[in-house]
């Protein structure tokens, strides 16, 4: 899985999804962890330095100073059977608030983001035209919109906006907003309700999860871990 142009950081949930930015130079390299999510996959950029990732008593950690990477699975889940996506994530190091909804500068300490599966009777006429492109990067099992669940960024908590690297084709929701500090967060959202109020249909089989941290445009220490990511059926 590559992409092409110049590493920009956000391209990261595009890329990483396999969405149409062309704008990241980046490649996929196995790595040995699973918390709870066999087959996980790391998406660098040439001119970024990557997130260290570890596992550590089934949590995903993820540190650096300045960097950004992705690391991403494929999974088969229906969001009719199972719609709650639950995890649960701590900052204990972070960025500062960014704002997300802007390319450049948009850092967060982690992410986690949900791909569907590319549905031609949904695809506006935009989506149709740029597949052609995404199958030839990611293969014809690339998903075709994202859902992205941040911790960071201005926005108040629950904000829903468009994201500025794949436009109509992904979500950016806040789910939190503090620096660092307080310990665990459980978090459980309703991803078919959130694709329902996207895109106004309901929403295709979901085949990707990735997790990132973002902190180079601020060049900021991130120190993050999550664990426990599910599906459920409420």
């Amino acid at each position: 899985m590559a992409a092409h142009g110049r590493g920009m950081k956000n391209t990261m949930i595009a890329s990483a999804m396999a969405l149409m930015t062309l704008s990241g130079m980046a490649h996929a390299a196995d790595v040995g962890i699973s918390p709870g999510l066999p087959g996980w996959q790391e998406l660098k950029f040439d001119d970024k330095t990557p997130n260290r990732w570890r596992e550590e008593a089934g949590a995903l950690v993820v540190e650096g100073t300045g960097t950004v990477s992705i690391l991403y699975t494929g999974v088969s889940v229906s969001p009719r059977a199972t719609p709650v996506l639950r995890w649960r994530w701590r900052v204990d190091q972070g960025t500062p608030a960014t704002d997300l909804s802007r390319k450049g500068g948009d850092d967060r300490a982690i992410s986690l983001t949900v791909g569907f599966a590319y549905d031609s009777d949904q695809a506006s006429l935009g989506e149709s035209m740029k597949r052609m492109v995404v199958e030839s990067i990611a293969g014809a099992d690339a998903p075709g919109r994202v859902i992205d669940l941040s911790w960071g960024g201005t926005a108040p908590v629950g904000s829903n906006a468009e994201s500025p690297y794949s436009g109509y084709s992904g979500r950016i929701v806040t789910m939190e907003t503090s620096a660092a500090g307080g310990g665990w967060v459980d978090e459980a959202v309703d991803i078919a309700a959130l694709y329902r109020a996207a895109w106004g249909a309901e929403p295709p089989p979901i085949t990707r999860i990735a997790v990132s941290s973002d902190g180079d445009d601020t060049g900021s220490a991130v120190r993050a871990r999550v664990e426990g990511i599910r599906f459920t059926a409420q």
